[in-house]
């Protein structure tokens, strides 16, 4: 049997309300859990907050993994405190959801390859194929 994926399992939508400046990632059912929502980060700019965990949002800047260094510092305040991290920039988020996100061009092209490169092959195939198609028109905006 597979491993649970560590991911927030899906679908997800996005939500929000305009008047309100609040625009969030969540889930569609079980309550509407956050994937991912926005915050202030200083006088003129935003960054995203993941849910690593169940209950409290974070800020990336709390997940943050960085190009040089220590590979097992995660977040600006251990760097500033690591001698080895002596460049901020940043290499990815320490979160199953922003890894996820990061890799959607990746699934999104590995789909459209298996559509076109696939042998018709019974009613699995045909299953297959509908659900990648499905996914792809998702992906790219159109119905799902």
């Amino acid at each position: 049997m597979s491993e649970a994926p560590k991911h927030t399992p899906g679908p997800w939508a996005w939500f929000g309300n305009a008047g309100s400046n609040h625009v969030y990632l969540a889930t569609v059912h079980h309550g509407r859990r956050y994937v991912m929502d926005f915050t202030r980060w200083g006088m003129r700019g935003a960054q995203p907050r993941f849910q690593p965990g169940r209950g409290v949002m974070v800020d990336a800047k709390d997940l943050l993994q960085f190009e040089v260094g220590d590979q097992t510092i995660v977040g600006i305040e251990a760097a500033k405190k690591d001698g080895s991290v002596y460049r901020y920039d940043v290499r990815g988020i320490d979160c199953a959801d922003a890894r996820l996100i990061a890799a959607a061009p990746d699934l999104l092209e590995a789909l459209r390859q298996m559509v076109v490169n696939s042998e018709a092959d019974g009613k699995q195939y045909r299953d297959c194929h509908k659900i990648a198609l499905a996914a792809i028109a998702k992906a790219e905006g159109g119905a799902a």
